[in-house]
């Protein structure tokens, strides 16, 4: 029965339901957040509840036969509610009330609701459809996607005019087909200076393209060196290398990586700086392994469709993880790919090119038995283990503080993968091998720098196991092998060094360092003892 004062409409079911699913979610995720955050999370509740749902519906703008542009919903519920959600710490006001009115007119439905979810309360708006033009045509050039080049006079005009107006009409691109004429009011129009692009109508925006490099560019020339010739904007990298001809025999290394599904985590919550940092301290710990400096890195970012923000932030994650190192950022590729990858979706990798003298490559040829193995602490998971996590904690929000974390769930997992230069490099003259432990943890990563005589003993309990690695191994009933097998355990890198050097080396180490084992006779593998 509908409450006194409120028009009744055919979808009251449905509102009072999807009502109720987007209290739950103010209540999960707390007002602060971005509103993409409350729109994936109501989305994943209608889609829990059997509502057909569908995330930043596109519907298409014409003005007589001519596309001008798109509009994006925010979500399209049933095929039949429009639903907008917003995050301001202020009230709603007309200028939402207008946006939701025009995806009505779009759309052609008869009701919307509109969340503000950024207020202590939820406050919700139920918008039924306009009844007159003017209720919502001054709000379009606000929230249309404009095609490229194309200009728009105002919606008002002179009355009378000789030319005739042709109608505003609208078209969906996915979902139930939907093609709603409405006529323009009296000297209003909206008339298109150039031809569509045919590039964009297949789902790739050069201007998106060019925007994220505008964004990020400044980030990247940070980071160069008298070495860089050649960087953004050039269709290859130039980088002189003459300064290695003081080097007696110069190897160059070289290492190509990615995160993982890290990023779809990272993503779920909105934070794509880190993930700058990840692909590249991964890449500086690779070569680190082999006794390498880094020189330059090479970016690759790829997504079904290109958010020129989301993509610079990103990319200034990998230009400060480069300025950190030392390391010019000389190129990389971005890349558009609706089809290839699902909406919404993106990942990073990256390719590293660092140098090292010939007689320093390691690990080095005198590695023996009672060699003791150095532990470097982890700042947290790195970037392996991250679809596992994701499976473990699929029904938990990363807003949960764990008491025994005293951080939230996201804070731990999304830490930025640790770069071990600074505080290695000046000492690679007294190690003997050196293990990055990435995916594959203990158990995969130390033998690949030992002799087929040698085994590594690790004496379990000679460094203190960050609480995240227990609570991950007791909510996903997981075996202590399984452990040390997949993750890195609070440790992420290993460092082989003689007997006599222990604790010279760990005095000169600028961060937390445990005897974890040593070297003893076998067969290339891993002992947990």
């Amino acid at each position: 029965m509908a409450r006194p004062g409120l028009v009744e409409t055919d979808f009251d079911a449905l509102t009072f339901k999807v009502n109720g699913l987007a209290m739950q979610a103010h209540n999960e995720l707390k007002p602060g957040h971005a509103e993409k955050f409350y729109q994936r999370r109501l989305a994943e509740l209608c889609a829990d509840s059997g509502f057909a749902v569908e995330v930043e519906k596109r519907v298409e703008v014409y003005i007589g036969e001519k596309r001008i542009g798109y509009l994006t919903l925010d979500l399209w519920v049933e095929e039949s509610l429009v639903v907008e959600c917003k995050a301001f710490s202020h009230s709603l006001g007309k200028d939402e009330v207008g946006q939701l009115l025009t995806y009505l007119a779009a759309t052609g439905t008869t009701i919307g609701m509109l969340y503000n979810f950024g207020r202590k309360s939820l406050e919700f708006k139920r918008i039924l459809a306009p009844k007159a033009v003017q209720e919502w045509q001054q709000f379009i050039y606000r929230y249309i996607h404009r095609s490229p080049g194309m200009k728009l006079p105002p919606l008002t005009g002179k009355a009378g005019s000789a030319s005739p107006i042709p109608p505003i009409r609208f078209k969906s691109l996915r979902g139930k087909p939907i093609y709603v004429e409405v006529p323009s009011p009296s000297g209003a129009a909206i008339r298109l200076s150039v031809s569509k692009s045919a590039y964009a109508d297949s789902g790739v925006s050069i201007d998106a393209g060019n925007r994220a490099v505008s964004l990020m560019k400044d980030a990247v020339r940070s980071t160069y060196n008298p070495a860089v010739l050649a960087g953004i904007g050039s269709f290859g990298g130039l980088y002189d290398v003459s300064g290695l001809k003081t080097m007696k025999s110069p190897v160059l290394v070289a290492s190509t990586d990615g995160v993982g599904t890290k990023v779809k985590l990272a993503a779920s919550v909105g934070r794509y700086r880190g993930i700058g940092h990840d692909i590249v301290n991964h890449c500086i710990n690779d070569i680190l392994a082999q006794g390498a400096r880094p020189l330059f890195f090479m970016d690759y970012f790829a997504t079904s469709k290109l958010n020129p923000e989301q993509t610079a932030e990103v990319v200034t994650g990998i230009a400060e993880a480069c300025k950190e190192a030392g390391m010019a950022l000389l190129g990389g590729e971005t890349a558009e790919m609706p089809g290839v990858y699902q909406q919404n979706k993106f990942d990073v990798a990256g390719t590293i090119v660092g140098v090292v003298e010939r007689e320093d490559i390691l690990p080095r040829k005198n590695i023996k038995a009672g060699d003791v193995l150095i532990g470097l602490t982890s700042s947290g998971p790195h970037t392996n283990g991250y679809s596992l996590i994701r499976k473990i904690f699929a029904d938990t929000s990363l807003e949960t503080i764990y008491p025994e974390l005293g951080i939230s769930l996201a804070d731990a997992l999304l830490a930025p993968h640790h770069s071990y230069l600074s505080a290695l490099y000046s000492l690679l003259s007294d190690i003997k091998a050196l293990a990055h432990l990435t995916g594959g943890g203990f158990i995969e990563n130390i033998p690949r720098v030992l002799p087929e005589n040698l085994n590594a003993e690790i004496c379990l309990g000679s460094w203190p196991v960050p609480p995240l690695w227990n609570l991950i191994r007791q909510k996903g009933n997981i075996s202590v092998d399984e452990m040390y097998r997949v993750f890195n355990m609070g440790i992420g890198m290993v460092a082989i060094v003689d007997q006599s050097q222990v604790d010279g080396i760990q005095k000169q180490i600028p961060q937390p360092t445990f005897v974890i084992g040593k070297l003893v006779k076998g067969e290339r593998k891993v002992i947990l003892a």
